[in-house]
């Protein structure tokens, strides 16, 4: 498999402190890699990094085989990464469709209709966001980055608002994402949606990578250790 994203010796400080130290990670086309870490090992340093909020101090990003420079979130969805957040950014009052069509310019990459049928998602898209549940926000977040041409994709706590049956409707989105050749990330706490949907897990500590094993779920790759 291909890799879609490559950090070689990502690094990033905050003054004395350093968030990201030299940190090294490969994330593959057709892959959901889980990313833990306690609290300031610097799993939201990498991921604003990545989606353009920060730019890293030293070391290199890779997509798709070339060195890229990212400077800002447009940058990002440019290089086909889409960055869903714990919070959602939509306006309330704006339909589904007009929150992905917002700030769009010229014509999508999908249509929110092709989007929806290729991951199995439905949504009425006429709907004003503030009458839809978070599981159904959520869809809207992703069609926006999908619809916006993202392969590429990054879930900061995706499940941590869903009720179970939310989660399982999220994991089949997620397999049909890798089914369709996508490289994703998610960042979660919970182990038991690591082994239930990831193919690889990488362990952040004290900004570097402490390790990648591969789950149960495939064998597609082998355990790597820093």
């Amino acid at each position: 498999m291909k890799p879609a994203i490559e950090l070689i010796g990502l690094t990033k400080t905050f003054g004395k402190v350093v968030a990201c130290d030299a940190l090294d990670m490969t994330v593959h086309r057709g892959e959901i890699l889980a990313l833990l870490g306690e609290n300031g090992s610097g799993k939201t340093t990498l991921m604003n990094m990545l989606s353009g909020i920060y730019q890293p101090d030293a070391g290199q990003i890779v997509i798709d085989g070339k060195p890229a420079v990212i400077r800002t979130p447009g940058d990002a969805i440019a290089l086909g990464i889409g960055m869903i957040h714990q919070h959602f950014k939509l306006v309330e009052v704006l339909s589904a469709r007009e929150n992905i069509l917002l700030g769009q310019k010229g014509e999508l990459a999908l249509s929110p209709e092709a989007a929806m049928k290729s991951l199995g998602m439905n949504l009425a898209l006429d709907r004003p966001v503030y009458t839809l549940s978070v599981s159904e926000k959520q869809t809207v977040e992703i069609l926006k980055v999908l619809c916006r041409g993202a392969d590429k994709l990054i879930l900061d706590e995706p499940t941590a608002v869903l009720t179970p049956q939310e989660n399982q409707a999220l994991f089949q989105v997620l397999f049909a994402m890798r089914e369709e050749g996508k490289a994703v990330i998610i960042i979660t706490h919970k182990l038991d949606e690591v082994m239930a949907v990831s193919d690889r897990v990488s362990v952040l500590r004290r900004g570097k990578n402490a390790g990648t094993v591969q789950t149960a779920q495939t064998d597609r790759f082998q355990l790597t250790e820093m």
